[in-house]
């Protein structure tokens, strides 16, 4: 396995699948990002809290220059974004077109190595728009990066919202593997809102999470106990501690335990624990005594671990106006967010990557907790907001050096440091290490128990009856009065198939046929086609008319095709309002 190429706490202001391609497969042990979000926005950054200082729009700008970075053409082509542009002023478009956003290698690399991908995005293309597809292929690209630089133990968190999760979920599927995805966390960020529009308020976001195989890291998290559940159940305070605890059944449910059971405190029970170990607890004080003496359990809540978190977060609360850690960056998430994640799927040491990292939430709560982190932003207004946060006061966790465009350290202090395009790390692994063709299995035809029709067997009958003149296609029997005259009724007729099932023949209205009930019982089971049924009717001189006066069967199938195609389209053509009333 090789070793993490990328230096500890650098930011990289590159493009983020510049980035991901350049690092070593299999070195990062969490992976937390905040992506756009297919909004069809443009999230701009000018509402910097405090706003953005001419000192530190000179300092991005200096940067740049320092990378030969000198105008938005050359920012283009070094595949990062110019902070002073007049559309986002370093904030990002959340707006995707092909022709804008989407690389021609991109595609050719799915289609030709991943093609249940490339299939999916095309199909998300027919089915919903060139925007999403467009999105999807943004994302999918650099998605198959994450994984590839995953170590077998790591896991993946994507943060996204109601636009685009059920097409996310289900290419992180193809990604990561169906027996791979753990939960779909939902966060309520904010309360009801957006009471101007007809429909649910969305208040909440989703963290869709991954793991890259079964061995992955986990320490469950847990939530304190209300006030209300710990007054209810931790009732007993020690007077000289303080502790509150609740009190446990020392007595064993099994009574066949004759190692258990003995005489204590006056009460002869089968118990949970040896005698000595009774006496041990009775002389650690971790007994409680009801008033008839009987021996109970202490449990303090100082050693219980509360109530494990699931998958509605509704206790870390969004930023607030006055929050400390508020920047105004755009989209901005809570530190407390980020170190639920890096705490459940990390351990002390490990390495987190976010590599849309613009508002520094996940590298604060990295440092916070002791991991290793990097990350990446395409703007360098990224730079600007990763030194504001940890040089405040609340955070004060590093110093961000500023004099430094390469991987220099200023003295013995831990320094996060700033890396441009092109300083982007030597990958030393294999580029095809792991990388798996996912193939594209071919689809077995859909067998189905009753294909779907616009009529059912009873307005196949009649309709068909109609072009006969109510008479059996097979010998050309009718209901007649005693005048003669033909009674145009379906009783005593059957529906049968002109050409078998079992010969191909379809279950439409184009390949029925009204016959007799007799000649449908001596038809059977024989699966044969009602022109040769016809023709071992006339041979019995069973025929009710000359075999030239039956239906000819091709203009019966041009006429039931035009019937099948009408009805089609009149149920489903959208109804037009009329000017005058607004009703179909």
């Amino acid at each position: 396995m090789a070793a993490l190429n990328a230096v500890n706490r650098g930011v990289y202001i590159a493009d983020n699948l510049d980035f991901l391609r350049s690092l070593n497969s299999e070195t990062v042990d969490l992976v937390c990002i905040d992506p756009p979000f297919a909004k069809n926005e443009t999230f701009t950054g000018d509402r910097l809290k405090p706003p953005l200082s001419d000192a530190e729009l000179e300092t991005e700008l200096r940067l740049l220059r320092s990378w030969g970075i000198t105008n938005e053409t050359a920012a283009a082509d070094a595949g990062i974004a110019w902070p002073d542009d007049g559309q986002t002023r370093g904030g990002y478009v959340d707006i995707w077109a092909w022709e804008k956003d989407i690389h021609e290698d991109w595609m050719v690399d799915l289609e030709t190595r991943y093609d249940k991908i490339a299939t999916f995005i095309h199909s998300s293309r027919d089915s919903h728009s060139d925007s999403i597809a467009a999105y999807l292929c943004f994302m999918a690209i650099r998605l198959l990066e994450i994984h590839r630089v995953l170590k077998p133990t790591g896991s993946f968190y994507l943060h996204c919202d109601h636009t685009a999760n059920g097409y996310l979920r289900q290419l992180l599927d193809i990604i990561f593997g169906l027996d791979n995805f753990r939960s779909e966390i939902t966060w309520r960020r904010t309360n009801a809102k957006g009471l101007a529009f007809k429909g649910y308020p969305n208040n909440a976001d989703s963290l869709l999470y991954y793991s890259k195989s079964d061995s992955f890291v986990w320490n469950r998290p847990f939530l304190p106990h209300s006030p209300e559940y710990v007054k209810q159940f931790y009732r007993h305070v020690e007077p000289d501690t303080g502790r509150r605890y609740t009190l446990g059944d020392l007595t064993n449910p099994n009574r066949d335990r004759p190692n258990l059971t003995y005489e204590w405190n006056g009460h002869f029970r089968v118990w949970r624990w040896t005698k000595e170990r009774m006496q041990e607890a009775h002389d650690k004080g971790l007994i409680h005594y009801t008033s008839t003496g009987l021996a109970r359990q202490k449990r303090y809540l100082d050693e219980m671990q509360g109530n494990p978190v699931d998958t509605i977060w509704e206790d870390i609360k969004t930023i607030q106006s006055q929050s400390p850690e508020r920047t105004g960056y755009p989209t901005q998430k809570p530190i407390a967010l980020a170190e639920r994640i890096i705490r459940a799927s990390s351990n002390p040491g490990d390495v987190v990557l976010d590599c849309f990292a613009g508002c520094a939430y996940s590298a604060v709560a990295a440092e916070r907790l002791g991991r290793q982190w990097i990350a990446c932003d395409v703007n360098p207004r990224a730079w600007t907001v990763f030194k504001r946060q940890f040089n405040k006061p609340s955070l004060a966790l590093l110093t961000c050096n500023d004099q430094t465009t390469g991987q220099q350290v200023l003295g013995s202090e831990p320094t996060v440091t700033i890396h441009g395009p092109g300083q982007l790390p030597q990958r030393t692994s294999p580029v095809a290490v792991n990388v798996k063709k996912l193939e594209l299995k071919p689809r077995p035809p859909l067998n189905y128990k009753k294909e779907s029709d616009v009529f059912d067997r009873r307005q196949m009958l009649e309709r068909l009856l109609e072009l006969s003149g109510y008479r059996a296609w097979c010998c050309g029997f009718a209901n007649r009065r005693d005048d003669g005259t033909i009674i145009r009724d379906a009783a005593n007729f059957q529906l049968d198939h002109i050409t078998p099932r079992s010969r191909g023949g379809s279950d439409r209205i184009y390949n029925r046929a009204p016959i007799c009930q007799q000649h449908n019982g001596s038809k059977g089971s024989r699966e044969i086609t009602l022109e040769r049924l016809r023709t071992e009717v006339a041979a019995r001189q069973e025929l009710k008319v000359d075999l030239d006066d039956l239906i000819d069967l091709n203009w019966a199938y041009d006429r039931a095709m035009e019937i099948w195609a009408l009805e089609y389209a009149r149920r489903h053509t959208p109804k037009i309002p009329s000017p005058s009333t607004g009703e179909g």
